[in-house]
């Protein structure tokens, strides 16, 4: 269920960068998560150079907003622990200035998000009663 959206203005990034913010923003969400890795999707976003504005100015300084969502449930500190490393990522890896990224978490209820067709509250509960039977 993990899901991270990076929306990055500016000019396009390397496929290597790319492929360091994914995989290891994916790695941080199950961290922090404590859930398979197979189960996060990271995605990047990209925004031309003048497609983005911060202080009221279109600008060409690089731009990031990312979005993560989380099922009901998890902890204020996971919460805050996703925002500040997601946040750490970008500044780092992406050589932004932290005042210029913003994020923010989206808390879904289970029985309003789905996973292959299936509620995540319906699977939630087959894997209760499938580690009550083992």
């Amino acid at each position: 269920m993990p899901i991270v959206h990076f929306n990055v203005s500016g000019p396009l990034l390397s496929d290597v960068v790319v492929k360091g913010l994914l995989e290891e923003a994916s790695e941080l969400y199950a961290q922090v998560l404590d859930c398979p890795l197979e189960r996060v999707r990271a995605f990047y976003v990209p925004y031309g150079v003048s497609h983005a504005a911060a202080h009221g100015k279109v600008t060409h300084e690089r731009v990031v907003f990312f979005e993560f969502i989380v099922l009901e449930g998890r902890s204020v500190v996971q919460r805050q622990q996703l925002a500040q490393a997601f946040t750490e990522v970008v500044a780092r890896l992406l050589d932004v200035d932290t005042a210029l990224i913003r994020g923010r978490c989206v808390r879904v209820a289970p029985e309003d998000w789905c996973i292959g067709g299936l509620f995540a509250s319906d699977l939630r509960q087959a894997e209760l009663k499938a580690r009550q039977d083992s």
